[in-house]
């Protein structure tokens, strides 16, 4: 029987715990982001050749910390699910382009990838049912 996540009106210590543990990547590199928030910046122009990179940064970081918060505590759920889960495939579009890399860096690459999809499709299967 598929299980539902519930909008956590009681939530259970268990719960939390495995909710905030999902989430730990995001809560994790949100604080590091805004520690480090201009040296970020200039990581994100230098390598990921963004535009605007301050707003690239406060975006992810806001993302990050509010998808993260949202998940947690079950206040729209299935919403943050789904935003968490898009901004993982498009970063991970962006930080992992495999296909354009050979050897080491592309094995490397590819398994760090397929590991964000299936974080963001974790992220869908718990959203699903709350959609329809």
């Amino acid at each position: 029987m598929l299980q539902s996540l519930t909008p956590l009106e009681e939530p259970t210590i268990t719960g939390l715990a495995l909710r905030f543990l999902l989430c730990s990547a995001y809560v994790w590199s949100g604080v590091t982001k805004l520690i480090a928030f201009n040296a970020t910046a200039k990581h994100f122009s230098v390598r990921f050749r963004l535009p605007a990179p301050h707003a690239a940064v406060a975006l992810t970081i806001c993302v990050q910390f509010v998808g993260s918060a949202m998940f947690i505590t079950g206040w729209g759920a299935a919403g943050a699910a789904i935003a968490l889960a898009l901004f993982t495939m498009a970063a991970t579009v962006v930080v992992y382009p495999f296909w354009t890399m050979a050897g080491v860096e592309r094995a490397r690459n590819t398994e760090t990838f397929l590991e964000h999809v299936g974080l963001a499709a974790a992220f869908l299967i718990l959203a699903w049912p709350l959609a329809s």
